[in-house]
Formats: C-alpha cells, sequence, structure tokens
C-alpha cells in the first residue's frame, strides 16, 4: 500500500515510539517541576523547627536561639540543633530554610523575605531578608 505522497508506508518503529514517549514524559516532569518550585516574596516569621508556629509574635529570639543551637549549651545535651524554618503569614505554612546563615541575625523575628520555594519538599532557598514593616 502506497501513502499519499507516493513513498512507501513505514512501519511503527518500537525505537522511535520510545522516544517520542520518554520526551514527552521529560517535558511533563520538568513541567512540575517548574510549577513546584518558584520565585516569591512573602512575609512570615523566622523560627525553629520544633517550635514552629509557637514564634509568630514578638520575642523569644533567646529560645528560638536556643533551639538551633542545640541543648548541650544549656545543660540538656539530648536536645537535638534544630533547623531554621519560615512561618508564611498569609497561610502558616512552615518551611525548612535550606540556607540558614541567612537568618541567623533574625531569630524570632517578623520579616520580609525572597527566595526560592520547593512546594514539594516544603523548603525555601533565601536570596533576601530584611525586617518587615510594622
Amino acid at each position: 500500500m502506497r501513502a499519499a505522497c507516493g513513498g512507501r508506508r513505514r512501519k511503527d518503529d518500537p525505537g522511535r515510539n520510545r522516544f517520542v514517549f520518554l520526551l514527552g514524559c521529560g517535558l511533563v516532569a520538568l513541567g512540575s517541576l517548574s510549577a513546584q518550585q518558584k520565585n516569591a516574596s512573602r512575609a512570615g516569621w523566622i523560627s525553629d523547627e520544633a517550635c514552629g508556629a509557637e514564634h509568630t509574635k514578638p520575642g523569644r529570639a533567646d529560645c528560638v536561639q536556643k533551639c538551633w543551637r542545640g541543648g548541650a549549651s544549656v545543660g540538656h545535651p539530648e536536645w537535638k540543633p534544630q533547623r531554621a524554618v519560615f512561618v508564611a503569614d498569609d497561610d502558616h505554612a512552615i518551611w525548612i530554610v535550606e540556607n540558614p546563615e541567612a537568618v541567623r541575625d533574625f531569630p524570632a523575628a517578623h520579616v520580609a523575605m525572597a527566595g526560592q520555594f520547593d512546594a514539594a519538599k516544603k523548603t525555601v532557598h533565601v536570596e533576601k531578608i530584611t525586617p518587615a514593616a510594622e
């Protein structure tokens, strides 16, 4: 049987079909990855993983700093150091800070932060942080 353009009809090539399928899967995965990671600016509070949203009001910087260091400095070596987190004002979501050195000067502080938020991992990479306007 001849095709409309006068050439021969091709048989389905399994290698080509596999390539097209994998290419399509890759594009879908790339699209979902970009949907999960986005640059955003949000207001919220800097806290520690153990206390989380309990520090969404002024004060208690000493508590956050102790939790970041761990309990050995206050006579409780069994208390493990806690990761820095960002608690968003709008939805009270807790995001683990990937680069904690960026928030070290803001324990229990209300801040405006710009960064790369990864919804799948619930992490944020801080790019800019300033005290929030009250």
